[in-house]
């Protein structure tokens, strides 16, 4: 075997080691047997038309985490304590919605806790900043009718939800990131009928790799008119992939010079021996 296919093997193997420890790692620190998730539409882009690092966009891999290991914060919550995660303030989660329905990865935007007479409680409210009302009740501890929220989210979106009509259990109010395709809460877009209880919870996300979903939207028949929205994914992820190539030609070259300076070193003592 010659020196070059001897780097060569020696490269791809570093990259292999390096990739079964990041995921031990992550499967370490996510606590599930799958700490990994493809975003498979577009809701969570804050740009509808191309996607951005640090953003949920159409085709990246999620690093998810179990909830009882996570310390989630709803979007009100958030903007109080400053907390953000992928470009707005509080967490977002992944929850499920049936066992033949795909799961949903959206952010949490407030908690409300049932009362059991058909009003609810939302302590995060007391110390909100934002704007909001709630048509039959302006207390936090006893809402009802329709609650409004103006100006949230980077979208700048205004909201609002008919309590009366939600299932009656304690959860999260949730909602997908694009400002053009979702414009309302998922329990008032049909997604999901109720708050999203510590029962839907299937995850929560701590972190993105980038585009490395794309091949599995694509080959997704029914998914794949979601890469309209994300036309330089596929541009990145090439380059990504001739990066790493780049690494390894780069290494390689300097492994040869290097080589080469030592076999110079040495000619020259010979030389000077005699």
């Amino acid at each position: 075997m010659n020196r070059g296919n001897k780097i060569l093997i020696g490269a791809v193997g570093i990259i292999v080691l390096l990739i079964i420890g990041g995921y031990a790692g992550i499967h370490f620190v996510s606590g599930l047997d799958s700490p990994l998730s493809v975003v498979m539409s577009s809701s969570m882009q804050h740009d509808n038309y191309e996607s951005q690092i640090g953003v949920i966009d159409t085709g990246d891999v999620m690093i998810i985490q179990d909830p009882t290991k996570a310390d989630i914060q709803s979007y009100v919550e958030g903007t109080i304590s400053g907390y953000k995660s992928f470009g707005d303030y509080g967490s977002v989660i992944i929850y499920e919605r049936g066992d033949d329905v795909n799961p949903v990865i959206h952010r949490a935007i407030i908690w409300l806790e049932y009362n059991g007479n058909g009003t609810w409680s939302a302590p995060s409210l007391q110390n909100y900043q934002g704007d909001w009302y709630c048509t039959q009740s302006s207390d936090f501890r006893k809402l009802s009718g329709t609650l409004t929220f103006e100006d949230i989210t980077q979208a700048r979106k205004t909201v609002s939800i008919n309590l009366n009509s939600l299932g009656k259990q304690s959860g999260y109010l949730t909602m997908g990131d694009n400002p053009e395709t979702n414009k309302y809460f998922d329990q008032d877009a049909g997604i999901i009928s109720h708050p999203v209880g510590t029962d839907d919870l299937r995850a929560v996300a701590i972190g993105e790799l980038p585009w490395l979903g794309i091949i599995k939207v694509y080959m997704t028949e029914s998914k794949r008119a979601f890469l309209e929205h994300v036309p330089n994914s596929i541009n990145s992820l090439v380059m990504l992939f001739v990066l790493i190539f780049a690494l390894i030609c780069c290494c390689d070259i300097i492994h040869h010079k290097k080589g080469l300076l030592m076999r110079e070193q040495e000619l020259k003592k010979w030389e000077n021996s005699y």
